[in-house]
């Protein structure tokens, strides 16, 4: 199960928080926070890196 935030300002800041629970019980937050150079610049980018950062560090956690 996962559960999540996006937030964001002026179209520079995007941030994500989530938590992420597993079958055997276990629940991790996860929080990327990004600011772009320039406003709305690589929005679908920065959305696949926030993910791909999340997922890297859960796995970290739960190895």
């Amino acid at each position: 199960m996962i559960r999540a935030k996006s937030g964001g300002l002026f179209g520079i800041v995007r941030n994500e928080v989530g938590v992420v629970q597993f079958p055997d019980g276990r629940r991790y937050a996860a929080a990327v926070f990004t600011r772009a150079h320039r406003p709305r610049a690589g929005d679908y980018e920065i959305n696949t890196v926030i993910g791909t950062v999340a997922a890297a560090a859960v796995s970290a956690l739960r190895a």
